[in-house]
């Protein structure tokens, strides 16, 4: 503040003003005057820690919008104290685009406001950040009222490379370079969670919002076991499984592989044999190596069941057949099957409601299809259950078809075994089914693997 006094203290037209923009009183007058501000342009904070009782007053004030991420709260406010046909500029993470805590957000934007662009860049454009999660998006809107909204067409320009990149969207130059689409805001508005999908064309988009069936129609998608304490309660097979946390490496002495003769499993297992394999983390298409081992003493349930840190969440699926998704996504979204094992929070189970799908659906998930479909549900890294549920499934009209499927899938998992590789072939063929039952056309040319 010193700073900027000293800066401006003999420009007349230059008011500063040190508050606190969520809870000013002042601001709140400004919003019951129907806005105040004819620009407002912010970098608001991302993330930001609030204090608990804070928090409860925010709670309060912004009734159903997700106050923990205050970037969220700032753009709420800053558009409510604009004028009619005020404009705002922010720079703020992509995450409001599609995560499921921004949904009230999203129809406040899309119900008052025109949404003239947005643009999206990585966080690596701006020095000491780096964002996992997500990237960031230059957002400029104009304060209106549903009708015009609604009518409005949302410009998203996405696919920058270098931080020079963005002086050609200002200049409005070499736009065939980067990916620009043009979405009427209606569109946005009645798609599903009024998330903007913009991963793809209008083809897929109307995939997804107009789904005649969806995984979750057909699947039981779910997360697993939450040790509290991975180091303690996870070994790894051996020093070249890929392991972040350091686990230490399994001793073989005390793996217990024939795990399933024992009855009620959920008490644990007694003796030295206690560490059984865990469907866990990363792996490839179709088929995953025994690299995970958990812990399944009778100690060890009892932490899982009782310490605060720990959840034994969703335990009536553990040691079924389903199909295992990693919860970050890649790429390539890559299924694999969990052959009758506990699983745990890093990947989402997928448990088909009838066995017979079990097959065709760890098929359709490793198809390039869905790989389009989940990358435009959901552009961030985040692959949590709630956005898997969403993907539209399509049945074949008859049985042949589904067996066919499966056999292709028998296939490809022995060749996996015995060559540790994809068999390109195989996928292509599968590629094509589905490609074909979804009439799709916004495909990628290459085989993703």
């Amino acid at each position: 503040m010193k700073v900027l006094n000293a800066k401006y203290s003999n420009n007349e037209n230059i008011q500063i003003i040190e508050s606190d923009t969520l809870l000013d009183l002042d601001l709140d007058m400004k919003v019951f005057m129907n806005g105040y501000y004819d620009r407002v342009i912010g970098n608001p904070p991302y993330g930001a820690w609030q204090d608990y009782d804070k928090r409860a007053n925010l709670k309060n004030i912004y009734k159903g919008f997700y106050v923990k991420e205050t970037y969220a709260l700032f753009l709420l406010r800053c558009i409510s104290l604009l004028k009619e046909n005020g404009k705002l500029t922010f720079i703020i993470p992509d995450t409001f685009l599609n995560l499921h805590m921004h949904n009230k957000l999203r129809e406040y934007i899309l119900l008052n406001t025109k949404i003239h662009e947005i643009l999206m860049f990585p966080s690596k454009f701006f020095p000491g950040v780096n964002f996992g999660y997500s990237n960031l998006t230059i957002i400029t809107v104009e304060k209106t009222d549903k009708e015009h909204a609604l009518n409005n067409t949302v410009r998203i320009i996405s696919d920058l490379k270098k931080v020079s990149d963005i002086e050609d969207i200002t200049n409005k130059t070499n736009l065939e370079k980067y990916n620009v689409v043009d979405i009427p805001q209606r569109e946005i508005f009645e798609s599903v969670d009024m998330a903007f999908l913009i991963k793809a064309g209008s083809e897929i988009r109307n995939l997804i919002n107009n789904p005649k069936m969806t995984l979750g129609d057909v699947a039981d998608c779910v997360t697993g076991i939450y040790t509290g304490n991975n180091k303690a309660y996870f070994k790894a097979l051996n020093s070249q499984v890929k392991n972040p946390t350091k686990c230490d490496v399994v001793d073989e002495n005390k793996i217990e592989y024939d795990y399933l003769k024992y009855d009620n499993l959920l008490e644990g297992i007694e003796g030295e044999k206690h560490f059984i394999p865990v469907t866990k983390g990363n792996a490839e298409m179709y088929h995953r190596k025994n690299e995970w081992f958990i812990d399944w003493s009778k100690e060890a349930l009892h932490h899982y069941k009782t310490d605060k840190k720990a959840r034994l969440q969703n335990s009536r699926y553990y040691f079924r057949k389903g199909i295992a998704v990693p919860m970050v996504k890649s790429r390539k979204i890559k299924a694999n099957l969990i052959n009758n094992q506990v699983f745990d929070q890093s990947v989402v189970g997928i448990f088909p409601k009838e066995e017979k799908y079990l097959y065709y659906l760890l098929a359709l998930l490793n198809s390039d299809i869905v790989n389009t479909i989940i990358q435009t549900i959901n552009h961030t890294a985040n692959n949590s259950a709630n956005y898997l549920k969403k993907v539209p499934v399509v049945l074949p009209s008859n049985e042949k078809e589904i067996d066919h499927v499966n056999s292709l899938v028998e296939q490809m998992i022995s060749h996996i075994e015995k060559t540790n590789t994809v068999n390109k072939e195989i996928q292509s063929e599968i590629n094509t089914i589905f490609n074909k039952l979804y009439a799709a056309k916004e495909l990628p040319t290459e085989i993703l693997v």
